[in-house]
């Protein structure tokens, strides 16, 4: 196992063979409904996430439970990349870890992009006010109920 980080609550580390099996069996409802409102299957969504990221990474609980997965792949066009993170439940208890380290891991994601860009839930205010604490632009609707979301890269 490859830690990448440790902290108080839970770890960060490299994606291994069975975490997309892992998390798509306790994946959020939250997020499993923003899967299937982009008219993909959630098994789809987590296990393409993870094969085609260019970086890709495991949170997990101490004794190694599926806290959620998060990466970055890239795009047609080389300065942007898709960002993207998925969780169960166990994500609420380790929060104040997450939230405290999450701009790191971003900077991480970024590497030589200039931004990174992806669709949120407009009915998921949770994640639309955490990704605006990152610095994200909401850049339009599109499809009806998702917002288009760009970080930029602060240099």
């Amino acid at each position: 196992m490859a830690v990448k980080a440790t902290y108080s609550k839970c770890l960060v580390r490299d994606v291994e063979e069975g975490d997309d099996l892992d998390l798509y069996r306790e994946l959020r409802v939250e997020d499993m409904l923003e899967i299937i409102g982009l008219d993909q299957h959630p098994w789809t969504a987590v296990s393409f996430s993870a094969k085609i990221s260019d970086k890709a990474y495991t949170i997990a609980t101490h004794d190694d439970r599926m806290v959620g997965m998060f990466g970055v792949s890239s795009t047609h066009v080389p300065a942007v990349g898709c960002i993207w993170m998925l969780g169960t439940d166990r994500v609420r208890p380790i929060r104040l870890d997450f939230v405290k380290n999450c701009k790191y891991w971003v900077g991480e994601l970024m590497g030589d992009h200039r931004c990174l860009i992806n669709k949120v839930s407009t009915s998921n205010k949770i994640s639309m006010r955490w990704l605006k604490w990152l610095g994200a632009e909401f850049l339009r609707e599109q499809p009806k109920g998702y917002f288009e979301f760009m970080i930029p890269k602060i240099d």
